[in-house]
């Protein structure tokens, strides 16, 4: 593959070159054609007036057709061209180049080249006495040896000086490639140690260009892959924990009964209905995640009226908390907040959010449900005067199993599941949330959602 994409870019490198110098070579051809065309038109055009000059006062000069001849001759022999002169009734006085004498003559009488004829009116002292017909030898047209030796010489460095440039298109082309194809290789490589699973391999990709930029993504790829990868064997791990505390339990007992070890009663049975009743609320918990996340791709938006939703809530919960001796307090502006959002899904953020709020506040404490709106979201607020959280926990709190209590016990820690759902739902709104806190004091996490 690199040796294919390297020989691509060299390729198009060249024919990029071709075509560029093929396309600077005919410009170049046309205008230099037309400018030294027309230059040269003008050359001659001046040379053709200074022999008709010449021509009339030889003519003002003489006496005789006779010595008009002679002078024709020898201006046709020393400028290069055949001059024709005729009267006024087109009879043909002179021809220069039948007449043309000596070693100049000979050369101009072989030559087989001709340039344009120009006919012109031959005046002298104001009056037409003749007719003169001007065509330069050696000549292809306009052009004469001279000039078509200076075009074909130009043309010649022009296709030189391009295949120059081809050579030294191919050569940076193929630099280029080799370097492109290069660092996409080092990509490439990295690429499949993550195929594999290699989640700690890492691009370095030098530059600050496109391939740098795409480097460093692929960086962050990797970072979000290791990490899920670290979160899915720890929630393995969780899930394995879990389940295994109170199978093992259920067990023991089985096999105490069985074997006679203890009794059958009231006492002892109702150890194992409290582990398997701790087992099924683990599955529970579980389906409510799996629920969570296929409600995030099933959200069913409405208009929703928050000062009515978060009033009929609060009213709902307050009997729970109110048996704990918690105080619940619900604050709203003025003015109303309506939000596009999913009245289930809201409603299960809130119950996750009360409910932890219930867990970690004490008798005599309160609960805070607030509603705000700014910079185009209403922020629903839950704030309790709970135990709060260490900020090292803080980063990892709506993470899947997660607890922050160390000794992992189900009566104070759940199942580590409620917040994540919080989350994912808030995120099925397209809001998202978060949280502050401080030990001691209790936490508050606010829910953003889009107006």
């Amino acid at each position: 593959m690199r040796s294919s994409l390297t020989r691509k870019i060299t390729l198009s490198m060249v024919a990029l070159a071709v075509g560029g110098i093929v396309l600077a070579a005919v410009l170049i051809n046309l205008a230099l054609t037309f400018n030294f065309t027309r230059y040269l038109g003008k050359v001659q055009e001046e040379q053709n007036r200074l022999i008709l000059d010449t021509l009339a006062e030889l003519y003002s000069r003489s006496t005789s057709w006779q010595a008009v001849r002679l002078s024709t001759m020898y201006v046709g022999s020393t400028t290069g061209t055949q001059i024709k002169v005729y009267d006024l009734r087109g009879r043909l006085i002179v021809d220069s180049l039948t007449g043309m004498m000596g070693m100049h003559g000979g050369r101009w009488q072989r030559q087989e080249q001709r340039g344009n004829a120009a006919a012109y009116p031959l005046y002298v002292q104001g009056e037409q006495v003749g007719m003169v017909e001007i065509v330069h030898l050696g000549r292809q047209g306009l052009w004469s040896a001279e000039a078509l030796l200076f075009r074909r010489t130009v043309l010649t460095s022009a296709i030189v000086t391009g295949l120059a440039a081809i050579v030294a298109a191919a050569c940076f082309g193929s630099k280029l490639a080799r370097r492109l194809t290069g660092r996409l290789t080092v990509l490439a490589a990295a690429a499949e140690k993550w195929g594999q699973g290699r989640f700690s391999s890492r691009v370095v990709v030098s530059g600050d260009d496109e391939l740098a930029v795409l480097g460093e993504t692929m960086n962050r790829m990797a970072s979000r892959l290791e990490a899920q990868s670290d979160l899915r064997k720890k929630l393995t791990s969780d899930i394995s924990h879990e389940l295994r505390t109170p199978l093992s339990t259920i067990q023991s007992y089985l096999e105490a009964f069985r074997d006679g070890v203890l009794p059958p009663d009231e006492k002892h049975l109702a150890a194992v209905l409290e582990e398997s009743g701790r087992l099924g609320s683990l599955i529970t918990d579980l389906q409510r995640l799996a629920d969570a996340e296929y409600s995030r791709r099933a959200a069913h938006f409405e208009l929703l009226p928050l000062h009515s939703f978060l009033a009929a809530e609060t009213e709902r919960y307050r009997p729970l908390l109110e048996r704990k001796d918690i105080s619940l307090v619900l604050e709203l502006p003025h003015e109303e907040v309506t939000v596009q959002a999913d009245r289930g899904l809201l409603g299960q953020v809130l119950a996750n959010l009360l409910m932890n709020a219930a867990k970690y506040t004490p008798a005599g404490g309160r609960v805070t449900i607030s509603l705000t709106a700014a910079g185009g979201e209403a922020v629903i607020a839950v704030a309790d005067t709970g135990s709060g959280i260490a900020p090292e926990h803080l980063p990892h709190i709506f993470e899947r199993f997660y607890r922050a209590d160390p000794s992992r016990a189900r009566a104070t820690g759940g199942s580590g599941i409620g917040l994540a759902i919080v989350r994912e739902l808030t995120e099925a709104m397209h809001g998202r949330v978060t949280v502050e806190s401080t030990p001691g004091k209790g936490s508050c996490f606010r829910l953003y959602l889009p107006l």
